[in-house]
C-alpha cells in the first residue's frame, strides 16, 4: 500500500482530493435546496449532479488505477 501511495503523482492526489470534496458539496447544496422546497428544484438537480460527478470521478480514478497496476505487473 505504501508503494502505491508513493507512486501517485501530485496531479493524481489532487484529482482524488477534489473528487472526494465534490460529493459532500453536492450533498450540502441538495440539503439546503430541500429546505427551500420545490421552488428550488434547479438547485436540487444541481446538488444531485455534483454528487453524481464526484462518484463518477472516483469510479474513473479507481478504474484508471486498476489499469495502471495491471499494466505495471505485466511489465515486470
Amino acid at each position: 500500500m505504501n508503494e502505491r501511495t508513493q507512486r501517485r503523482s501530485l496531479r493524481e492526489r489532487y484529482r482524488l482530493f477534489v473528487s472526494i470534496l465534490i460529493i459532500p458539496l453536492g450533498a450540502i447544496i441538495t440539503v439546503r435546496a430541500f429546505m427551500f422546497g420545490l421552488q428550488a428544484w434547479t438547485l436540487i438537480i444541481l446538488g444531485l449532479a455534483f454528487i453524481g460527478l464526484g462518484v463518477v470521478r472516483l469510479w474513473n480514478y479507481r478504474q484508471g488505477a486498476l489499469v495502471r497496476d495491471s499494466s505495471a505487473q505485466k511489465g515486470r
